[in-house]
């Protein structure tokens, strides 16, 4: 929680004698306050974004605050957006809360005495300099509308009086009927809001695109906050600030000649109407689940140059990758059947000879060539970027044979079970690889692809004495493998939903490595068939059935499948290439790139206008048959589809199509927009209902302006509003 302490105060009387006070305020400032005078003419006004169009999703307001004196206030240059705040009072209720503008500072330079220009921002506006930042810091999850609007609020510091949202949407009419909030339902995946470089966007840049899927215009409003939904005529909820009651408000419907009049300046506009209107849903799509390891980036944390009888050489190099997680096990001549796993806050594992220490995984390059006449046949290294692992100790683990004493044994008084001597490793099920993804997502209406090279090195001829590679016989053509995703495992016999987190090998499933000959590279087996609707997949296939909700963050395992006996090869293995895909259902096999593309909706407004609407773009939308997408709104456990309760329409709609209608039934003639210069009051909101005497039968929202609280006049501007008519 941030504090601000009053810096300055600036108190004023409007020409109505209504008292004014202007608060300049500090962020953690605790000194005195000065008060300052400001200009006779307006010492604080107010613009509000003045957009034609209806339906933009934010109409923030600007500020000016125009100071008399000798003073430069050069205290208040800033660099934060949010370092000087600014509350504007009417008695002892605040009509306008915002900041200082950072980094702009213009005076008269000429004289003792002038007039200072503050400009100011709405808190609300600041939201464009703030970047969005996930819920918690280890991981992304799924967020609410709700949670994303109190964020907003939050995050904007300002200090409104209440929130007003309009009571439209629910699941159904009965939900609609008992005051739902659908909004705690509806999620979206925080990582719609990073882009593929993990570049944030900002808090405006997600609130924009929440009232664009909302079909709703964030306004800032004389110390309040509105949700307006220009063809709603319904009741609004209005908020405490922190969101956790509310009481029913309805729009209220006045004349502007019950207003008054504060000037003589008015006009009449003519705005066109559209062609067509389209609206562009991108479509953030998730395919490859596993990304490939940038390996030319990674750093080098030790090297080691071999050489074997034949005169090849090998030099390897160990990496720190960023995409798996490899656990380290502690190599110890301790007489323990297996290695324990080493905790890296408190062990470092990036040392020289690693493998020497410690038992698991490994991520590294390597380059084979021979010398001949002590001349490498080779001019530039041609690495081969694997990932190994080591399964065996160099130290044996002796014990007591269990077996029973047979014929003559069981007479020996003096009988001892013969002492047995194994290998020391890693235990079975021991995690070797593990990846998790930490962008949650719904997988549906496809099928995920695993695929990975596999080599089984069968002698030492490329291997230190201590890596343990003996010669032998093929073992370990399976690896043992867990998918997990949210409370979902894949395992032999398809997906099973656990709570419980499983041990060994409990919940796994195997890929199989068809190996014919030492030392090759084999991928695991292909199991997609023509008859599967995924274009473009290939490795080990995992379909999603319709029965299961499999929803949340990814994690992938590689695990230690068997023990490995005395004298058997298998002390380790090499993995390259490993990848993860997901692909959806092609619908539609005539045109595959279309399946895969943004999803548009379009529909003509009226034939007989020339210019379409400009192409709106919904970066959070409703799931139409998209594959696996973060852009896509969840309701519940599932996607939203067509099937949100709108009381505009009391019908279940899809929130793009639902806007097409209501543009074109906006658009569809030309509309009046109306300038009028009117007394300052508080009687007009965003969602007032207004309507002048000259214009008989049209009714009238606001949509910008200005207000001079010196003079108490209001510029206002209306645009006509039809009542809405579906008119599918």
């Amino acid at each position: 929680m941030v504090n601000y302490g009053t810096i300055y105060t600036l108190p004023f009387k409007s020409r109505k004698e209504v008292s004014y006070l202007i608060e300049i305020q500090k962020e953690n400032y605790t000194d005195d306050s000065v008060e300052l005078v400001g200009s006779g003419s307006s010492p604080f006004s107010v613009s509000i974004e003045d957009e034609d169009f209806l339906y933009v999703p934010t109409r923030f307001s600007k500020a000016v605050i125009r100071v008399v004196g000798g003073d430069y206030l050069q205290s208040l240059y800033s660099t934060g957006y949010q370092q000087y705040r600014v509350n504007f009072k009417r008695e002892n209720d605040i009509v306008w809360t915002g900041f200082v503008k950072p980094e702009l500072y213009t005076q008269d330079y000429t004289s003792t005495k002038f007039e200072l220009e503050i400009d100011c921002i709405s808190a609300m506006g600041t939201l464009e300099y703030i970047n969005y930042k996930q819920g918690r810091s280890d991981t992304r999850s799924f967020i609410s509308i709700w949670e994303l609007l109190k964020m907003f609020i939050s995050e904007s510091r300002g200090c409104y009086s209440s929130v007003f949202i309009p009571h439209v949407y629910a699941k159904d009419q009965s939900s609609y009927n008992k005051e739902s909030n659908i909004l705690k339902e509806l999620t979206i995946s925080e990582q719609n809001f990073f882009d593929e470089d993990d570049k944030a966007m900002t808090l405006k840049e997600v609130l924009e695109e929440t009232c664009k899927f909302l079909n709703w215009t964030c306004v800032d409003w004389l110390g309040n906050l509105y949700f307006v939904d220009v063809d709603h005529k319904g009741t609004y909820h209005e908020y405490n600030l922190d969101m956790t009651s509310f009481t029913q408000q309805s729009p209220n419907r006045f004349k502007v000649s019950e207003i008054g009049f504060a000037g003589s300046e008015h006009f009449l506009d003519i705005l066109p109407g559209y062609n067509k209107a389209t609206i562009k849903c991108s479509n953030y799509c998730y395919n490859d689940i596993i990304s490939e390891e940038e390996f030319k980036k990674l750093s080098t944390f030790a090297e080691r140059k071999t050489y074997n009888y034949k005169q090849y050489y090998e030099t390897r190099q160990y990496l720190k990758s960023k995409v798996f997680k490899l656990p380290r096990y502690e190599n110890l001549n301790d007489n323990k059947p297996y290695c324990n796993l080493v905790d890296e806050s408190v062990t470092n594992v990036y040392i020289d000879e690693p493998t020497r220490y410690f038992l698991g995984g490994y991520c590294a390059k390597r380059c084979e060539y021979e010398v001949n006449d002590g001349k490498p046949n080779i001019s530039d290294y041609n690495w081969e970027y694997l990932y190994q692992f080591k399964l065996v100790s160099d130290y044996k683990y002796t014990y007591p044979s269990t077996v029973p004493p047979t014929g003559d044994e069981q007479e020996n008084p003096d009988w001892k079970p013969p002492m047995i001597t194994v290998p020391k490793q890693l235990g079975t099920g021991s995690p070797l690889l593990k990846f998790k993804d930490n962008k949650p997502i719904k997988y549906f209406d496809g099928a995920f692809g695993i695929s990975m090279s596999y080599s089984h090195p069968l002698n030492a001829s490329n291997m230190t004495s201590y890596e343990k590679y003996n010669s032998g016989g093929v073992f370990g053509t399976e690896i043992a493998c867990r998918l997990i995703v949210g409370d979902y495992y894949y395992t032999n016999n398809g997906w099973v939903k656990s709570t419980t987190k499983p041990t060994g090998l409990d919940l796994t499933f195997d890929l199989d490595f068809k190996l014919k000959k030492p030392d090759e590279w084999v991928k695991n087996e292909n199991t997609k068939t023509l008859s599967m609707p995924y274009e473009g997949l290939t490795g080990y296939v995992i379909e999603i059935p319709n029965n299961i909700n499999l929803f949340g963050q990814l994690e992938f395992e590689i695990l230690k499948k068997v023990w490995l006996p005395e004298g058997v090869s298998g002390y380790g293995f090499f993995l390259k290439d490993i990848k993860i895909d997901f692909k959806k259902k092609v619908i539609d096999n005539d045109n595959i790139e279309e399946n895969n593309s943004d999803r548009i909706y379009e529909n003509v407004v009226n034939e007989s206008y020339i210019n379409p609407l400009d192409e709106i773009e919904f970066k959070i939308s409703s799931y139409n048959n998209d594959g696996a997408c973060y852009s896509k709104i969840m309701l519940g456990s599932d996607y939203l589809r067509d099937n949100l309760y709108s009381s505009i329409e009391n019908a279940l709609v899809r929130p793009e199509e639902q806007l097409i209608r209501r543009i074109i039934n906006q658009y569809g003639a030309t509309k009046i927009k109306l300038t009028q210069v009117l007394k300052n009051s508080e009687s007009i909101t965003p969602i007032s209902v207004i309507s002048d005497n000259y214009m008989n039968g049209k009714n009238f929202i606001v949509t910008g302006g200005e207000i001079d609280f010196a003079a108490e006049q209001f510029t206002c501007k209306m645009i006509q509003t039809n009542g809405y008519t579906n008119k599918e």
